[in-house]
């Protein structure tokens, strides 16, 4: 049997009040100064288990049963994490949190999920609800529109089963954040990136290996860079707090493969490099966040049913400092069970 999902909210360090406002749908100007929950609008047993009915056969009814009673958060709803919580809801998961203190432009359109010309500056947490809300309606949701903060980690990460990190790339100081609440609170984090046609997937356990150790930088440093990136552009601070995060972030990309190696021109890792230092944007290719979407999502889903009755015959996921990565043009998958980071 697997074991009772984690309902009750813990985990009180630097824990903000937030503000929930319970509702059925989100109002037609909500607030970003407030979190919201949206309840199940939509009771019907039969029809849960009618549109869950094609993932029986691959699990059971127990553990779409389990399923159903866990919570998961999907910090960010950029271009991994919008259609990571889109996963999560059609998978049949009871609660799915999200958070982001985005708004969408023009540039989020060829990979975000709710991103298109009729949401270009809306903030990405309401809109990404909007848009799982019109899925289907027996799932509760809940928003975070002022995304991850020092003071709002610990709550958005309490009760949930598993936390999904697609913080964005510069939310230095939000990420670590995130990973601290989660630690206190015992909550496992997975975390995937795109690279090209390549997928990073880790997981940072509670009693593991941190992404202090990885990033090389505490939570302080962290807040104290997202501050640098504030300033204009032509400020020294600004480009030195760009460098520092740009150099301890792309730690997390150790399988980046070129596809272009001894050729020159505006493709490769060197022009990708210098385009994120200049510009402080990276190049994502459109087609491969759903197929690392996907990837992440199937390894979240046999996380969860790790304690699971049945006995299945699959790869382990490593912890960190292993991880997993899939490379759709180079057709390489690789199991990386330890790292000196």
């Amino acid at each position: 049997m697997l074991p009772a999902p984690l309902i009750s909210r813990g985990g009180d360090y630097m824990k903000e009040d937030v503000s929930m406002v319970e509702c059925l749908e989100l109002p037609l100007e909500p607030s970003i100064d407030a979190t919201y929950r949206l309840l199940r609008a939509n009771e019907d047993e039969a029809y849960y288990w009618k549109r869950v009915d094609r993932n029986l056969g691959w699990i059971t009814r127990d553990e779409q049963e389990y399923l159903r009673n866990c919570t998961i958060g999907v910090a960010g709803c950029g271009g991994m994490g919008g259609q990571l919580a889109e996963k999560f809801l059609r998978l049949g998961v009871g609660t799915v949190r999200i958070a982001d203190n985005e708004r969408f432009d023009a540039t989020n359109i060829n990979r975000q999920f709710g991103a298109m010309r009729s949401t270009i500056g809306h903030v990405k947490a309401f809109e990404t609800a909007k848009m799982l809300r019109a899925i289907t309606d027996d799932t509760i949701i809940e928003v975070y529109p002022r995304g991850i903060t020092a003071r709002t980690a610990a709550d958005f990460v309490a009760g949930c089963d598993v936390v999904c990190d697609e913080i964005e790339f510069w939310s230095i100081g939000a990420r670590l954040a995130l990973h601290r609440a989660a630690r206190a609170a015992g909550v496992p984090v997975f975390m995937c990136n795109t690279v090209g046609f390549g997928s990073h997937l880790f997981l940072f356990q509670p009693d593991g290996m941190s992404i202090e150790d990885v990033l090389g930088l505490n939570e302080e440093d962290g807040w104290c860079l997202e501050s640098g990136l504030t300033l204009a552009a032509s400020d020294p601070s600004h480009a030195r707090a760009r460098a520092r995060v740009m150099d301890a972030v792309l730690r997390l990309f150790p399988s980046w493969s070129d596809y272009s190696e001894g050729l020159d021109g505006p493709v490769g890792k060197k022009a990708l490099k210098e385009r994120l230092l200049r510009e402080g944007c990276g190049a994502i290719i459109a087609t491969n966040p759903p197929l690392a979407c996907g990837f992440a999502a199937d390894r979240v889903l046999l996380h969860l049913l790790k304690d699971s009755s049945v006995a299945r015959v699959i790869v382990p996921m490593p912890d960190m400092p292993g991880y997993l990565f899939l490379d759709a043009a180079l057709m390489r998958a690789s199991v990386v069970t330890r790292r000196w980071w």
